[in-house]
């Protein structure tokens, strides 16, 4: 395949998510910072260092041509497997959870990585799978096994949002790749009951429910991160209460730099402020659709819908816990959000997506309808 020139856009976009995410990140964790540590710089810099790293990582990641992590994804996999269980031996108990691994320089979070292993996999199995698709036990169950184990190593941690946030971006990638209608419709029927069990299996996930529910109901413990949330976003008004402004900042917002960062960027910036950051992602989805469509073969479209799929999803996760439409679920809103391994990895997987772009068919500037992965079986 001849290698073009990389996506201007999608660079673009991703310097400003990251120079925005450096900004509030300052800005939302100088107090802390200067309380806890001393260093009302210490958060800035140590995210300024990750986001380095990233950059990094981004362009050489691009140069990478991507058919090189279908030739190894059977290491891919087992690499994902090999952390799971790694943290779930040897991980740190934080919160009541298993989910972090000491490296010394960095707190790694296995799960990150899994993500963008199990997009990987996914992609490639269902390439594999395309002769296969009107047979479901050939085709659906093998990949569904490995989801499903990759899952449970999860909710043992546990980290219920991974695991859900796995799934739908594997089901989303499964759906592009021509499943028949009537398999994914099994799929979710069999699929979104055992998920409410899993969350009804537990009284901290059922706490959370009833607190999205009523966050008047325990102010003081449960629901104190959903009210100060949104006492954050209140005031913000049009343009915000100005950078650096917050009063929410100030020890009343627990993790105002990491979770609950667009609450801080809606107080000090606004409804402009916060409508800028939703704007960019939504720019990020649809370019980064445009070109996976635009990849030369299945396995690069797949691999696309993958990452832009992971994107979204946990953004409108972290959107919808600091509004109140969902229960509190500790995901980071990519690229701004404070985090080391969220940021790296979320950079690795652009860098991929970066690569694709390089690839791309030029039916674009012909006007011609780039042909997608393959059409959806009735």
């Amino acid at each position: 395949m001849k290698r073009g020139k990389p996506d201007f856009w999608l660079i673009l976009i991703t310097f400003t998510l990251l120079g925005i995410g450096l900004i509030m990140v300052f800005s939302a964790s100088y107090f802390k910072g200067y309380v806890d540590l001393q260093d009302s710089y210490y958060f800035f810099k140590k995210q300024l260092v990750y986001g380095l790293l990233g950059l990094v990582l981004f362009f050489a990641v691009s140069n990478i041509p991507y058919q090189f992590y279908r030739k190894y994804v059977g290491i891919i996999l087992f690499l994902s497997l090999f952390f799971l269980l790694a943290v779930l031996l040897f991980g740190e108990v934080r919160n009541g959870a298993r989910r972090w691994i000491d490296l010394g320089f960095i707190d790694f979070q296995p799960s990150e990585l899994v993500k963008l292993g199990m997009i990987i996999y996914t992609a490639s199995i269902m390439v594999k799978k395309q002769p296969l698709l009107d047979n479901f036990k050939r085709a659906l169950l093998p990949p569904l096994i490995v989801i499903g184990l990759v899952s449970s190593l999860l909710v043992l941690e546990p980290h219920f949002s991974a695991t859900v946030i796995i799934v739908a971006t594997c089901f989303v990638i499964i759906f592009c790749s021509g499943a028949r209608i009537k398999h994914l419709a099994l799929l979710l029927f069999s699929g979104i009951p055992a998920m409410i069990l899993i969350m009804l299996t537990s009284d901290y996930r059922i706490e959370r429910l009833h607190t999205l529910l009523n966050p008047l109901s325990n102010p003081n413990d449960e629901g104190y991160q959903i009210i100060q949330s949104l006492i954050a976003i209140g005031p913000g008004g049009l343009t915000g209460v100005g950078l650096g402004e917050s009063i929410q900042k100030l020890a009343y917002l627990p993790e105002a730099h990491t979770d609950f960062i667009f609450s801080i960027i809606s107080e000090e910036l606004g409804f402009v402020g916060g409508s800028l950051v939703i704007l960019l992602f939504i720019l990020f989805i649809v370019r980064g659709v445009l070109i996976a469509l635009q990849a030369p073969d299945q396995f690069g479209t797949l691999l696309g819908i993958g990452i832009v799929t992971l994107m979204g999803v946990e953004s409108i996760f972290n959107l919808g816990v600091v509004t109140a439409l969902l229960p509190v679920t500790g995901v980071p809103l990519p690229l701004i959000s404070y985090g080391g391994t969220a940021l790296i990895i979320k950079m690795i997987g652009l860098g991929m997506l970066l690569n694709i772009s390089r690839y791309r068919t030029k039916k674009e500037k012909t006007g011609k309808r780039p042909t997608v992965a393959r059409p959806v079986h009735m």
